[in-house]
């Protein structure tokens, strides 16, 4: 099984978040929980991206549109797992943060938007990834809009019963 890793750094992802590797270690990173959540964001956009993203990687040479897929892909990795470990923002990342001497303090809640602008940022980088992906001839996935709610008129008329 890969690893974050190979896809994306610890640091991209702490970038993406404005957090230090205080607040996430990088023995957190390394929980396989957080491979898995971007294997299945990976197997969202397209089923053969993970192996089409690890074989480019593994080639000494790459096209423009193939290092476009790497690149998107790397970027594409940090959101994704950014946007995984948002859920547990408000325990990781402390209000105030001090050393004695000087004070750093939070909003009541910082990562409000923040976790517009991740998932802003992910949705814009998924919609990349499958242009990248159609260049180079990869299958991307489609994907159904359901519908939720919809309204039907009455068969017969309450007043009239006809």
């Amino acid at each position: 099984m890969p690893a974050l890793v190979d896809f994306t750094s610890y640091d991209e992802i702490r970038a993406v978040l404005g957090v230090s590797n205080k607040e996430i270690e990088d023995e957190t990173l390394g929980l396989p929980l957080y491979v898995l959540n971007l294997q299945f964001d990976l197997s969202d956009v397209s089923a053969t991206l993970e192996s089409t993203y690890l074989a480019l990687v593994a080639q000494p040479s790459r096209t423009d549109a193939e290092q476009r897929v790497v690149n998107v892909t790397s970027v594409f990795s940090a959101y994704a797992t950014a946007k995984t470990l948002l859920a547990g923002a408000p325990l990781f990342a402390p209000k105030t943060i001090t050393d004695g001497k000087a004070e750093h303090e939070r909003i009541t809640d910082p990562f409000e938007t923040l976790r517009q602008d991740v998932q802003v940022g992910f949705l814009s980088l998924k919609t990349r990834l499958k242009s990248a992906l159609e260049a180079v001839g990869v299958v991307v996935s489609s994907t159904t809009s359901r519908t939720y709610f919809s309204s039907a008129g009455l068969a017969t008329d309450p007043v009239t019963n006809i």
